[in-house]
């Protein structure tokens, strides 16, 4: 102690400014490390030990993946990031037909965007289009081994397909594919068309070029962020939460809060709007163009598909049930008259350029704007997910439409 006290002033002060520093610096840490384990334990209490992993993943050919390490309450990932609760080995089984069916969260199997309406929990894995396709498929044809396998991730547009098919898809021998498709890349034409070439304007290409080319602080920045929303779930929690208050913040901004029109039309439309929409018009050749491209890279192998353009709550023709009728106003006080406007014209439109293509090039179209007319069960969770009874008509009707190649095999 005597020698301390004989210390310089100015060296007692950095002492004692440091010890504090370091004691602040453990208590912070020891705050953040209990977070993190009430987070964790909450996590797992709620929907078990898998879920404390991350959902997706980065990837390097498609932006994201699933993540073969998630599962929860609701959902199962597989070892190859199929939503499966079985494995899918790359060396296909004799007798073995392999069905694949594509896309985003329609295909995935996600609950209804819209809680505060509707808070049903999202399809299990038993209650998914693929599912019910492939024990239909076993049922009809039980001489055969059917394999239907939801290679769908949230979120996902027709580029992010195609590479997926390319990167993964492809390696598991696959007989047939169903794409289902519709509302991503229709969002992106009709609400921001300048952001409809997924080639020149893909989010995620900052944060590749920061992490794999390290040029600046921001890769520190942005490396740290990704190893967080990767390892803990106290972090993924807020980052996810700070996510979707800001995209209820953006909607809130788009809502229309007066009387809605029903039928929107040409007229109520802006003339900002109605230059908008006529640049989302022209953009739907494009969007024909990547199932073209998706069609030519199976033809190589000649592997049969099936394009399925996805039922949307707004054009459905189906008695409204249920919480439907409020989800039906508020995708349309959500969506504001262009966009309301945009699908109700446009979609039809490529329903029809498709069918067209369809029967130019050889695969296989299906428009199920009209696959729920009649229903009196509800069928939609929101704008377009779908009930379980929603996923089972459209396996029906998957199954339909490729039955004679079915029973061919």
């Amino acid at each position: 102690m005597a020698r301390y006290n004989r210390c310089h002033p100015i060296v007692r002060k950095l002492s004692n400014t440091a010890f504090v520093v370091a004691w602040n610096v453990i208590f912070v840490f020891a705050l953040l490390g209990a977070a993190e384990l009430a987070a964790r334990a909450i996590q797992f209490h709620r929907l078990g030990p898998n879920s404390q992993n991350p959902r997706e993943l980065r990837d390097r050919y498609a932006e994201w993946r699933n993540n073969p390490a998630f599962s929860d309450a609701f959902v199962v990932h597989n070892p190859q990031g199929f939503r499966r609760d079985t494995e899918t080995p790359v060396a296909k089984p004799v007798n073995t037909i392999r069905v694949f069916v594509l896309e985003a969260s329609v295909t995935y199997g996600q609950g209804g965007m819209y809680s505060d309406i509707d808070d049903r929990p999202p399809p299990r894995n038993n209650e998914t289009i693929d599912y019910y396709l492939e024990r239909e498929l076993n049922a009809r044809f039980p001489s055969r081994h059917w394999e239907a396998i939801n290679a769908g991730v949230r979120g996902y547009r027709l580029h992010q397909d195609l590479a997926r098919l390319l990167s993964l898809v492809l390696h598991f021998q696959p007989d047939y594919v169903v794409s289902i498709d519709g509302r991503n890349d229709m969002d992106v034409i009709v609400e921001d068309p300048s952001q409809a070439d997924p080639y020149l304007t893909s989010g995620l290409d900052p944060d590749f070029e920061r992490l794999a080319n390290p040029a600046s602080f921001g890769s520190i920045r942005v490396f740290s962020s990704m190893w967080l929303r990767n390892n803990s779930v106290l972090y993924r929690t807020i980052h996810e939460w700070m996510a979707k208050r800001a995209q209820m913040r953006y909607f809130n901004r788009k809502l229309i809060t007066g009387p809605l029109k029903n039928p929107v039309r040409w007229e109520d439309l802006t003339p900002a709007e109605q230059t908008q929409y006529r640049v989302s018009a022209s953009l739907l050749d494009s969007y024909v163009r990547e199932i073209r491209q998706i069609h030519a890279i199976l033809a190589v192998d000649r592997i049969p598909d099936l394009f399925v353009l996805q039922p949307e709550l707004v054009l459905t023709r189906k008695p409204l049930v249920g919480t439907e009728p409020r989800l039906n106003e508020m995708t349309r006080r959500r969506d504001g008259n262009l966009s309301t406007y945009g699908f109700a014209t446009l979609y039809p439109k490529l329903a029809r350029q498709l069918a067209a293509d369809a029967s130019a090039r050889g695969y296989r179209f299906m428009d199920l704007t009209g696959a729920f007319d009649g229903m009196t069960d509800q069928a939609f969770t929101d704008f377009c997910h779908l009930t379980p009874h929603g996923n089972r008509i459209v396996a029906e009707r998957i199954f339909a439409s490729l039955a004679d190649s079915f029973h061919e095999r």
